[in-house]
């Protein structure tokens, strides 16, 4: 009668993380920007919206490899508002 082969456990490298949020948080930036640029020319002629679409860009150039998902979320939240300031006007954005 055989046993089946035990295999021994070999120390792996840990995973790389910083590489994934890194590229994670470019990517997340970079959908914010391209966002705020689809909602800038709607917000031109609402100030307040302007403003947070203004902020959205600012928030996301702010984005760093290292950022957290509360910053990213924080650049969203901007882009979410001015929409939301856009809808109230009655400004349908398409």
């Amino acid at each position: 009668m055989t046993s089946l082969q035990h295999h021994i456990a070999v120390a792996q490298p840990a995973p790389r993380h910083e590489e994934t949020q890194a590229l994670d948080n470019y990517v997340l930036a970079t959908r914010i920007v391209h966002r705020a640029e689809t909602l800038l020319p709607h917000a031109e002629g609402f100030p307040v919206a302007l403003g947070l679409v203004e902020a959205a860009f600012a928030a996301a150039l702010d984005i760093t490899a290292s950022s957290t998902w509360a910053e990213v979320r924080a650049a969203r939240d901007f882009l979410d508002a001015a929409h939301d300031e856009l809808d109230r006007a009655g400004y349908q954005v398409r």
